[in-house]
């Protein structure tokens, strides 16, 4: 496996809540780049490989590219140091996963790309997915040139699959999505009928939701174990059982850190979430005792003012007030007289 990192300086600028959250979603892409795990989507999204079992397409897959955002965090090997394709303002992507897909019996290759998206409500984004899918699928058709084929040899252009694991899905709509385009017939008949299997898309939309309920689609419940809350023990041995998984070294190494990983990322939330809610109460409480002290002190000297025979326009210029200020203050203790009770009049206020 081949690692890539991005052009950023994300490890100089997040806190370490960004940090961890950005090593997590690394080892995520990480465990999506395995062999096993990519052979499963495989099997679901390339019609090709549909009849194919998942030891037999394993090893029709090529070495993986992986992008990620820190890999000095993850201490990985084969990290690439080229920047072709990452920089995003020169009208390059930065692709999660790419990896070449050979077919021995049809001698066909397909280029893969996979990308784990964790949301795709259009207000957060700002575009729809779909548009997003659309662009990276028609990159990798015009990346292919000079490389894949040359001068006007387009019967040389490989197919190309963009395939985008989909994390913010409601409890009842677990589903894969193909896309791709096809021929329409608007008028008269014909024999001919162009072919369009170069072009081609999938969503998988799996869930978080730790309630819902199995998801009937093999697939789609072996992601959605993998990235679930489930504790590591429990995750690996029903890898094991339930999806045959043979669990590497560097696959359970990953599924163990990024568990540790959401461990602390919970635990640094919590604390940061008490922390500003400790500061919003602190202020709020301040705040209120800061308001009534002052109003308790202003019903004291109006209290005494009263006593001495003032009137509301005389108070409120010996005091430096407005007459508006000091008339409720002045009609509440004159409801209170003759006690006068201080405590009694700010309840009066307060209503």
């Amino acid at each position: 496996m081949i690692y890539r990192k991005v052009n950023t300086n994300l490890s100089e600028t997040l806190d370490e809540i960004g940090l961890q959250k950005a090593k997590r979603d690394d080892y995520a892409k990480c465990i999506l780049a395995d062999p096993q795990v990519l052979a499963r989507i495989v099997k679901n999204v390339v019609t090709e490989f549909e009849q194919m079992s998942v030891e037999e397409i394993v090893p029709c897959i090529g070495e993986p590219t992986v992008t990620l955002s820190v890999p000095e965090l993850l201490s990985v090997k084969n990290l690439s140091v080229g920047t072709e394709d990452i920089e995003e303002e020169n009208g390059k992507i930065v692709y999660d996963i790419r990896f070449p897909l050979y077919h021995k019996e049809k001698t066909m290759k397909f280029l893969i790309n996979i990308e784990a998206q964790k949301s795709t409500k259009v207000s957060k984004l700002k575009y729809h997915i779909e548009n997003r899918m659309t662009y990276y699928i028609s990159r990798m058709i015009s990346s292919q040139k000079n490389v894949e084929f040359i001068n006007s040899s387009y019967d040389d252009l490989k197919p190309v699959y963009s395939i985008w694991i989909c994390m913010d899905t409601g409890k009842e709509e677990d589903s894969i999505i193909k896309l791709g385009l096809e021929a329409n017939m608007i008028y008269g008949e014909s024999i001919w009928k162009p072919d369009f299997s170069l072009i081609n898309g999938a969503i998988i939309r799996i869930r978080e939701n730790a309630d819902a309920e199995v998801s009937k689609n093999k697939l789609i419940a072996m992601l959605e174990l993998l990235f679930s809350q489930t504790p590591r023990e429990t995750k690996k041995k029903k890898l094991e059982e339930d999806y045959d998984f043979v669990m590497s070294t560097e696959m359970e190494g990953c599924v163990d850190d990024m568990c540790n990983i959401s461990d602390l990322f919970e635990e640094q939330v919590t604390e940061r979430v008490t922390e500003r809610v400790t500061e919003e109460v602190t202020e709020r409480v301040t705040e209120e005792v800061t308001e009534r002290v002052t109003e308790q002190t202003l019903i004291s000297k109006v209290v005494k003012k009263i006593k001495r025979g003032k009137n509301v326009a005389e108070i409120a210029d010996e005091l430096e007030e407005t007459v508006e200020t000091i008339t409720p203050v002045y009609e509440a203790a004159l409801k209170a007289a003759p006690d006068y009770d201080e405590a009694a009049i700010y309840e009066t206020l307060k209503k």
